[in-house]
C-alpha cells in the first residue's frame, strides 16, 4: 500500500488536507481518501471534491482515485508522454516497460503546472511530485512546437521529445491536443499546437470561437494567437493561478459525479450544479448560455472535462469557457446532450423546453438566446480578423449559419 500526502494550497500557503492510500486488489487499482483532523478544524478548509463532504473518517473511491484527484492528473496528452517516459527508461534499463496506472500519471505529472490546487506528496516534508525545472518562456515556443510534433508520432525521437516535453512541465496539461507549459514573465500560459492529423486550422477557430463567447458575455481567459514557424498557436493564460496562489480546480464531470465512459447530459450537472455552486443562479444561467453557443459554434467537443469550476472567496464558482472547437461537418452530434438532444434543431428547442431547469424565464430565455445569436452571426468579421481566408470561412459557413437559425428559430 502506498501513502500520498494530500496538500491544497490554501490562503497563502500550502496545508496538508488528506492521506491517500492506493494498493492493488484483484489487479485493480483502489484508493482510500480521509481528511487530515487539523484540516477538518482549520479555518477555510473546503471539500475537496463535492463527494467528499468535510467529515471524519475515510472513503473507499469508487474508480481508482477520488475524481477530483482524476482532474489534477494530465489526460490523453500528458498520459502519453509520460508513458513514452517509462517506455525510453524501460529500454534504458534493459526491462520490460511498466504498466502504468492512475496513481503513476498523477504523481508522474509537474507539480509546477499542475491543474488546480492539489499537491503531492509521498514523505512528510519531502518534494512535491513531480519535481520538474523551470517551465520555458515563451522564446522557447519554436523548440517546444518541434518536440510536441515529435512528440505525437512513434519511435524513439518521440519518446526523447516527450522526455523533454516533460522536463518542461507539460505533462500536467489535460486534453489530448499537442501543448506546452509556458512562462510569459511570472505569468503560467499554456501553449496549444497544431496536430499533424488537423484537416483545418484548429487553433485559429478556436481563437474565434472565444471571440464570439466573449461577445455573447461569456468569461473566457486571457487568450492569443501567434504564428510560429507558419504555424498558428494558441497562447493562453492559466485561469486556474493568481501569481503564485493556485486556484482549486474541479471538472464539470466531478460536479456531476460522472464518468467518462458514460455519456452524461447537461440536465444532472444543472442539478449538480445548483448544489455546488456558491452562486447557482448566475452559474445556472452562464451554464445555459455556453450550450446556446455551443449550439450556434457547433461546438461538438462539449465534454465534460472540457467545462468546470474554480474555488474561489466564498466557494465553487463555474470557470471561464475554454476548448471550444467548433467542427465545420454539420451532422456531428455535441458530446453532452441537453434533455437527450444532441444535434444543433433539437438542442436549439430543447434550450426553450428546459430554460427553467437552469432558472431562466421564457422571456430571459428568448433575451439571451437573441444575444449569443448576434454575437455569433458576427462570425465572418471574427474569423477574417484572425487571418483565416475565404476557402476556410466558406468550410464553416453552413454550421455556423444553421446554427444562428437554429437560435433564432427557437
Amino acid at each position: 500500500m502506498t501513502r500520498v500526502l494530500v496538500h491544497v494550497w490554501l490562503d497563502g500557503r500550502d496545508v496538508k488536507a488528506a492521506n491517500l492510500y492506493t494498493a492493488f486488489r484483484r489487479g485493480r487499482l483502489t484508493s482510500v481518501f480521509g481528511y487530515e483532523p487539523d484540516y477538518l478544524a482549520g479555518a477555510g478548509a473546503y471539500a475537496l471534491d463535492p463527494s467528499l463532504p468535510l467529515t471524519p473518517g475515510s472513503w473507499p473511491s469508487p474508480g481508482t482515485l477520488p475524481r477530483a484527484l482524476l482532474d489534477a492528473a494530465p489526460d490523453r496528452w500528458g498520459r502519453g508522454l509520460i508513458a513514452k517516459r517509462e517506455a525510453a527508461a524501460a529500454r534504458e534499463a534493459g526491462r520490460a516497460p511498466r504498466t502504468l496506472d492512475d496513481s503513476d500519471f498523477l504523481l508522474g505529472a509537474a507539480d509546477a503546472t499542475r491543474q488546480g490546487a492539489l499537491r503531492f506528496a509521498l514523505t512528510p516534508g519531502g518534494a512535491f511530485q513531480h519535481p520538474e525545472p523551470q517551465v520555458p518562456r515563451l522564446v522557447e515556443l519554436p523548440g517546444l512546437l518541434r518536440a510536441a510534433d515529435l512528440a505525437a508520432r512513434d519511435g524513439a525521437e518521440s519518446e526523447a521529445a516527450a522526455k523533454a516535453l516533460l522536463g518542461a512541465g507539460t505533462g500536467s496539461l489535460g486534453g489530448a491536443r499537442p501543448k506546452a507549459a509556458v512562462r510569459d514573465g511570472s505569468r503560467l500560459l499554456i501553449a496549444k499546437f497544431p496536430h499533424a492529423a488537423d484537416h483545418w486550422d484548429v487553433m485559429a477557430w478556436e481563437v474565434v470561437a472565444l471571440d464570439l463567447a466573449r461577445s455573447a458575455g461569456i468569461a473566457t481567459p486571457d487568450t492569443r494567437l501567434v504564428d510560429v514557424g507558419g504555424a498558428s498557436v494558441l497562447l493562453s493564460t492559466r485561469f486556474d493561478r493568481l501569481g503564485a496562489a493556485r486556484l482549486g480546480y474541479i471538472s464539470a464531470l466531478t460536479v456531476a459525479a460522472a464518468d467518462d465512459a458514460a455519456q452524461t447530459d447537461y440536465l444532472r450537472l444543472a442539478q449538480a450544479l445548483a448544489t455546488v455552486s456558491a452562486e447557482p443562479s448566475r452559474d445556472l444561467a452562464d451554464l445555459w448560455r455556453r450550450i446556446a453557443l455551443s449550439v450556434a459554434l457547433h461546438n461538438t467537443d462539449d465534454h465534460l472535462r472540457n467545462m468546470g469550476l474554480l474555488h474561489v472567496r466564498g466557494g465553487w464558482r463555474l470557470a471561464p469557457a475554454f476548448d471550444l472547437n467548433p467542427d465545420p461537418a454539420g451532422g456531428t452530434a455535441r458530446a453532452t446532450p441537453l434533455g437527450g438532444a444532441a444535434t444543433t434543431a433539437d438542442t436549439a428547442a430543447a434550450l426553450v423546453e428546459h430554460a427553467g431547469e437552469f432558472g431562466l424565464s421564457a422571456g430571459e430565455a428568448r433575451r439571451q438566446t437573441a444575444q449569443v445569436a448576434t454575437a455569433v452571426a458576427g462570425w465572418e468579421r471574427a474569423a477574417t480578423a484572425r487571418g483565416l481566408d475565404r476557402p476556410a470561412r466558406e468550410r464553416f459557413r453552413p454550421v455556423f449559419e444553421a446554427g444562428v437559425a437554429a437560435l433564432n428559430g427557437a
